[in-house]
């Protein structure tokens, strides 16, 4: 039986190639309904420099964007 990756090694994978999630891109990417508890694990538990920007809008609906700051791949070069 093939072993299927967790959502948070593809959120962590997802946002260590340089990408920013919503929402929406981590229920469409693995089904992940809580996005910010898979953040908080990354920020805590493995000390990934995640920033937020302001919640966007769009539609009338409010949303969070996540990314992982430029200087931590600056540092890992």
């Amino acid at each position: 039986m093939e072993r299927t990756e967790t959502q948070l090694n593809i959120i962590r994978n997802y946002l260590l190639g340089g990408n920013s999630i919503t929402p929406l891109d981590a229920l469409n990417l693995c089904g992940c309904f809580r996005l910010s508890a898979i953040i908080y694990i990354l920020r805590h538990e493995e000390n990934l420099p995640i920033l937020m920007a302001q919640p966007e809008a769009s539609e009338g609906k409010r949303y969070a964007k996540y990314w992982i700051d430029k200087a931590y791949f600056n540092k890992q070069s």
